[in-house]
């Protein structure tokens, strides 16, 4: 964990970065990957957005870092964005009038 996250903090961008990553579903190790670090730098960043927010878990604080405004769950590359969009194109599709032959 990193030395240096004091509670009540704000979340540094690598943190929301990871915080976001995970809310996205991929794992540390998925995060590491995409972001050319570690496993461990990953683990780090996690920890101290922990720290920060007071939070229990990872998961925990990925919902306090959305409450607090710190994190965007609903950006334009967010999979939550896209999920959306997607069920609402299906819903427009599948409820559309059908038309007389």
């Amino acid at each position: 964990m990193t030395l240096t996250a004091r509670p009540g903090a704000p979340l540094t961008a690598a943190e929301v970065e990871a915080l976001a990553l995970t809310a996205d579903g991929l794992t540390a190790h998925q995060i590491a990957h995409r972001l050319n670090i570690t496993r461990s730098a990953v683990l780090d960043r996690t920890a101290a957005a922990r720290t920060k927010l007071r939070a229990r878990s990872t998961t925990h604080a990925v919902v306090l870092a959305y409450r607090t405004g710190q994190l965007d769950l609903d950006g334009p590359d967010s999979v939550l964005r896209k999920v959306c969009v997607l069920a609402e194109q299906l819903y427009t599709a599948t409820h559309q009038p059908r038309r007389a032959a």
